[in-house]
């Protein structure tokens, strides 16, 4: 049996899959920061302007929650985009201390372009596989997702 034919050890392949993962993950950070700067828009951008498209009248709060952003960014992000003339600030009848943030239509067309470069690199990285793939790819990393959610919040603890 030669070198190439031996299993490796469990460790190792779990440092590899690892390392697959962390690899996929800058590869489309990388294309989709590439293709959104076409468009004159950061991938941090893009997440507030698609955040704000599924749901309009999201809160700062609400929305930094939702963003892969660090919540200290997001008040500067916002004053840029609606500085843009992208998004707008509307108080909430129910409490005047709260801000709801929606799209203006410039927001809203420059989101669906987003949404297009978006769908495009999503099409790239999963059109070569099955419906029964990436539905097992899907459970995989929720399942990983859930175990190290699960970690941050012993950590906290400790």
């Amino acid at each position: 049996m030669t070198d190439a034919t031996l299993p490796m050890p469990p460790e190792e392949t779990a440092t590899r899959s690892w390392l697959s993962v962390v690899r996929t993950y800058h590869l489309c950070s990388e294309l989709i920061a590439q293709r959104l700067a076409e468009l004159n828009v950061r991938t941090s951008e893009h997440e507030i302007l698609m955040n704000l498209k599924r749901e309009p009248g999201l809160s700062q709060q609400t929305l930094a929650a939702r963003c892969f952003t660090a919540k200290s960014h997001i008040s500067g992000l916002l004053s840029e985009l609606e500085s843009r003339g992208w998004v707008r600030r509307e108080a909430d009848p129910a409490d005047g201390r709260v801000k709801r943030l929606a799209l203006t239509p410039s927001g809203l067309h420059i989101a669906a372009q987003t949404a297009g470069v978006q769908a495009e690199v999503v099409e790239l990285m999963t059109s070569h596989l099955a419906l029964a793939e990436l539905a097992q790819l899907n459970a995989i990393m929720d399942g990983v997702s859930q175990r190290l959610e699960a970690g941050l919040k012993v950590g906290r603890t400790r």
